[in-house]
């Protein structure tokens, strides 16, 4: 026999119509591409609506998922590119400028990693020194130079994945 305690009365669906809209909106949202209008009444209540009504105004929503998804493979099979390839409207640029912005892009590099190299010598040197100096004064230094080491490692590594 049945434990009663255990068995409780299923509730209907009326009783929480917003959920019952949630679970209805995400079943059924990536299977449609509806037209949606916003209507604001004159007490300024906004409803959304995917019924036309005199002033309400046409949502622009864009391509729906599923179809964005479909021109993208389209585009993607079509050009032969890799996913993470950019996409037809980014604008070129051709190898030669490309090569000319890398080696740009390095020499800042290594003036920067130049740079952070003097600065990590003279924190390194301060801290050296620090010695009779209060604790806090010591953990300022010493996170300086923790600091420039971290920047030099960083620069490098930027500098290795450059082409």
């Amino acid at each position: 026999m049945s434990n009663p305690a255990r068995l409780r009365p299923l509730r209907p669906p009326s009783r929480r119509p917003a959920a019952w809209l949630a679970c209805l909106a995400f079943a059924w949202g990536g299977c449609a591409h509806a037209e949606i209008y916003k209507f604001v009444d004159d007490n300024g209540h906004v409803t959304y609506t995917n019924m036309p009504r005199p002033g309400a105004k046409k949502l622009d929503l864009g391509p729906s998922r599923s179809k964005a998804a479909t021109a993208e493979t389209k585009t993607t099979r079509k050009h032969g590119a890799s996913a993470n390839a950019s996409p037809d409207y980014f604008p070129r640029v051709d190898p030669g400028t490309q090569r000319k912005r890398d080696d740009m892009r390095r020499q800042l590099l290594v003036e920067e990693l130049n740079s952070e190299q003097r600065n990590l010598d003279a924190a390194q040197s301060a801290f050296s020194g620090a010695r009779r100096l209060p604790a806090p004064e010591q953990n300022r230094l010493m996170e300086a130079v923790r600091l420039h080491e971290k920047n030099i490692e960083m620069l490098n590594k930027e500098l290795r994945h450059l082409r």
